[in-house]
């Protein structure tokens, strides 16, 4: 096997194995990691990962399995997300948005990030891509959830819609600053060690 079919051979795995994570995470809803008191969710990882040791490419497949997935188990009832289930119901192409294009989004973003920014293994390359992607997720999933459905989200947590924005703002800066450290951590960790695996092979 030439050098190309090699290096091919090995996207093609690599982009599988992630693949098969981001399935079993969303689907088994087991991507959640207790800090303190906040549960910072750790889905974008593995679309993060792609991103920077594949390409955007691959990114882009990772994060778009993720949305899609997502959005079905809304769409058949298979998730306890009572926003989505509700959402589901009242503006199903508005629900798609909001559970697609962010974490399509994280796969594009974290791909074009690591392209510009890893150059020589970079600890602090990683870190910001890392977190940056896992911020793209918040910022995007948080925006377009207020955007369509903020009406919706004020009826389910029984208040008035003029305090969403506030809760929408306090859930981004706990829970998605919180996931954006981990989510920076994880990917250093686990793409150093690939690498450092590469390079003993």
């Amino acid at each position: 096997m030439n050098q190309k079919n090699k290096m091919s051979v090995q996207y093609l795995a690599r982009l599988a194995m992630l693949l098969a994570i981001v399935i079993i995470f969303t689907v088994f809803n087991i991507a959640n990691i207790p800090v303190g008191p906040i549960v910072a969710t750790v889905y974008q990882v593995p679309v993060i990962i792609g991103a920077c040791l594949l390409d955007v490419k691959a990114g882009a497949i990772l994060g778009g399995a993720w949305g899609l997935l997502n959005f079905w188990l809304a769409i058949t009832g298979q998730t306890t997300d009572i926003v989505a289930l509700t959402a589901i119901l009242e503006n199903p192409f508005g629900y798609f948005c909001v559970s697609f294009l962010p974490r399509l989004a994280v796969g594009v973003i974290a791909g074009l990030l690591a392209k510009a920014l890893i150059k020589k293994n970079s600890t602090v390359s990683y870190l910001v891509v890392g977190a940056l992607g896992s911020l793209t997720n918040t910022i995007g999933y948080l925006g377009l959830l207020y955007l369509l459905f903020k009406n919706l989200l004020a009826n389910v947590y029984s208040m008035d819609v003029s305090a969403v924005i506030g809760m929408v703002l306090s859930v981004a800066g706990t829970n998605g600053l919180v996931e954006a450290v981990v989510s920076a951590i994880l990917t250093l960790a686990i793409c150093k060690a690939v690498n450092a695996l590469d390079r003993k092979n």
